[in-house]
């Protein structure tokens, strides 16, 4: 894998001013920001900045984020790679998630994927030692195929992997409204938690 080259572009939203006191974690891609919401509503003790890059999403997710007012919450209208090529740093984040990433299918789009970028190891050195990366897919091969990569290229440890289902987690809360869609079409949905 070659070696991940920021590039940071002269506009970018401030880092958010987060409290020290309790931990704080990452979102990518959050979308409308459902997963963000329940996420911070569920752990008080916890902060999340969660950055989304499509801008009809974002405002969307804006708006839904100020009607709910949490303090722990921080929405980011950026693109996540130059974010972190500025602002991140070793030992930053106690939990990264990627839910539900764009799997660019195409043969020749690997280096789009999160785990096929030089970028997941700027991803990887901002996670805290002990701290999680979560990545889940409703893409079975996509799931292999980062299973595999977390493994064998960068080295990680040992994952957990979870398969959800209406079959075997019937009271499962979705947390984005693609997982619901996923799970009410009775797909299977499959997680991978790594601990560093």
């Amino acid at each position: 894998m070659r070696e991940f080259k920021a590039y940071i572009p002269e506009k970018l939203p401030e880092y958010p001013s987060v409290r020290g006191d309790i931990p704080v974690d990452l979102e990518i891609g959050c979308g409308v920001g459902l997963h963000p919401i329940l996420y911070c509503q569920d752990n008080p003790d916890r902060q999340l900045i969660a950055i989304e890059h499509t801008a009809e999403k974002f405002q969307k997710f804006l708006k839904r984020s100020q009607s709910h007012q949490l303090d722990n919450l921080y929405p980011i209208h950026c693109n996540a790679i130059s974010f972190l090529a500025k602002y991140g740093q070793p030992d930053l984040f106690g939990k990264v998630f990627l839910l539900y990433p764009n799997p660019n299918p195409k043969p020749g789009q690997k280096n789009k994927r999160w785990h096929g970028m030089p970028f997941m190891s700027k991803i990887w050195e901002s996670l805290k030692t002990g701290g999680e990366l979560c990545l889940v897919t409703n893409e079975e091969w996509y799931f292999e195929e980062a299973l595999n990569d977390f493994d064998k290229v960068w080295g990680y440890p040992p994952a957990k992997v979870t398969s959800i289902s209406c079959k075997t987690h019937p009271n499962w809360r979705a947390r984005t409204h693609f997982e619901s869609k996923y799970l009410e079409r009775g797909q299977t949905v499959f997680q991978i938690s790594i601990l560093k």
